[in-house]
């Protein structure tokens, strides 16, 4: 692909096509350059482009029950003594260190998830109590207009 300048409208366009979730091969496809060439000009316009987005062809399988902790600090465990043996290819670094990163995100999206749920708890033991009070007042208001 031959070298030529990016316009200031094919930046514009390149920086918004990709915060948009667009692919760097897509965006090669699109302007005629290579993956390389994107992920160059990304960087320069202050994108840190470490891969290529990956694209999900299949469906993503969501889960019935959520997994424990436990068992996601067991693959994050896993996921830190294979990032200790020498010789590991980028991809698999790469694949790691995504692993750590979803961690991250599965703690703190627990801890929100748990908080909720001793939120919910507690609005729906409320109102239970609610509904026994009004109901007393009911009761109660309804004997002393009979009365």
């Amino acid at each position: 692909m031959p070298n030529r300048k990016w316009s200031a409208q094919e930046e514009q366009e390149l920086l918004e096509a990709y915060k948009q979730g667009v692919s760097v091969e897509a965006l090669a496809q699109k302007y005629r350059r290579s993956p390389e060439a994107v992920k160059m000009k990304l960087k320069r316009l202050g994108l840190d482009v470490v891969a290529a987005k990956l694209d999900i062809t299949g469906q993503l399988n969501i889960p019935n029950e959520l997994p424990s902790l436990e068992e996601v600090l067991k693959i994050v465990a896993a996921a830190i003594m294979k990032a200790c043996e020498p010789g590991l290819g980028k991809t698999e670094l790469q694949r790691l260190d995504v692993i750590a990163t979803l961690y991250k995100a599965y703690a703190a999206g627990l801890e929100q998830y748990v908080g909720y749920k001793k939120i919910e708890a507690k609005l729906l033991e409320l109102e239970k109590k609610y509904a026994v009070l009004a109901e007393k007042a009911k009761s109660s208001q309804a004997q002393s207009n009979s009365a």
